[in-house]
C-alpha cells in the first residue's frame, strides 16, 4: 500500500510542477510577447517578473519534492 502511494504522491508533485511551469513560460511569453525565447523560464531566470519567478519557485520546489519522493521510494524498493 505504501508505494502505491508514495508513486502517486511523486505523480502529483511531478505533474503540477511541470504544470506550473508551462504557467511561468506562458506568463513571460505575455508579457514579452517572445514566444520563440521560452527557453529563458529554464536557462535565464533574471529577466523573469516577480509574478514568473513566484510561479518559477513553486514549480521547482514542486519537482524538487517529486524527484525527492521518487528517490526515497528507490531506494526503499532496493532495500526489501
Amino acid at each position: 500500500m505504501l508505494p502505491v502511494i508514495a508513486h502517486a504522491i511523486e505523480t502529483v508533485f511531478l505533474v503540477t510542477g511541470v504544470v506550473m511551469l508551462i504557467r511561468c513560460a506562458f506568463q513571460y511569453a505575455y508579457r514579452t510577447e517572445k514566444w520563440h525565447r521560452l527557453n529563458v523560464v529554464l536557462f535565464n531566470v533574471q529577466s523573469l517578473s516577480s509574478e514568473e519567478m513566484k510561479w518559477w519557485y513553486a514549480a521547482m520546489m514542486s519537482l524538487m519534492l517529486g524527484a525527492s519522493v521518487k528517490f526515497v521510494s528507490f531506494i526503499a524498493q532496493i532495500g526489501q
